[in-house]
């Protein structure tokens, strides 16, 4: 498995905000996030650039678990990048979590895709993308166009979850008014409840989340979904281990 980096800090985003978390971070992404305010992905370093000197590289599930042995520590999120572009990684490395402890694991997607690994998953952390991430004007706009949205796998992670299988956040990352409006569509589509709706504002930095909370609150209110803000970035910073 591609490894970008680890490292223990608390959980800033959803259902599970101010968890103290050790976070494994994969390398590489199937999509290619640019917003209209400017910002890439907030990890560039595992999608637009994914070939960093400061990411770990190729580790086996063995040595990621010893790295997690250093911290006592309940939760465990898996995210990145997309680490559902390793299946068989992920499967391996979430079933050895599982054997060797009462941990909580949370699985940070964009819903693209689906696998056996869900089964050891307790949260899903689902994140698609809406159209205000498209990077227009760019040689990835076609590839991330066709990509973004996989209804068939957004269903199947919504079935798993009315049956009981996992506990799951369908978190969206806002820009404006007309994210709304795709959101509901996409609800109607998949069935997702309201409960489990997370709207977070978009950006990179202290102001850019302030210009952005009272409108997306407001959102929140109006629409009956959940707020939640990006604490990583309010307490140190879009950086590294954070």
């Amino acid at each position: 498995m591609q490894i970008s980096e680890f490292f223990y800090s608390l959980q800033g985003e959803g259902k599970r905000s101010g968890y103290p978390s050790f976070f494994i971070r994969t390398n590489y992404c199937n999509l290619r996030c640019l917003f209209s305010s400017g910002n890439r992905c907030d990890t560039p370093y595992t999608s637009w650039t994914s070939i960093d000197s400061e990411n770990l590289g190729e580790l086996s599930v063995d040595m990621i678990l010893d790295e997690y042995k250093k911290y006592n520590c309940y939760d465990i999120v898996i995210t990145g990048g997309e680490p559902t572009l390793y299946p068989e990684d992920l499967y391996n490395l979430c079933k050895e979590i599982k054997s060797r402890g009462n941990n909580f694991i949370t699985l940070e997607t964009n819903g693209t895709h689906y696998g056996k690994y869900n089964e050891f998953i307790d949260l899903v952390s689902l994140s698609p993308k809406l159209k205000s991430s498209s990077p227009f004007n760019t040689k990835y706009l076609d590839m991330h166009e066709s990509a973004r949205i996989n209804p068939d796998v957004l269903k199947t992670y919504n079935d798993s979850h009315n049956h009981g299988h996992f506990d799951v956040q369908w978190k969206f990352v806002i820009t404006g008014k007309e994210d709304i409006s795709e959101i509901l569509e996409l609800q109607k589509e998949i069935g997702f409840k309201n409960s489990d709706v997370y709207l977070m504002p978009e950006g990179i930095t202290p102001e850019e989340l302030s210009a952005k909370r009272e409108m997306i609150s407001g959102f929140c209110k109006e629409y009956k979904f959940n707020y939640t803000d990006r604490l990583q970035v309010l307490i140190w910073g879009n950086k590294r281990g954070t």
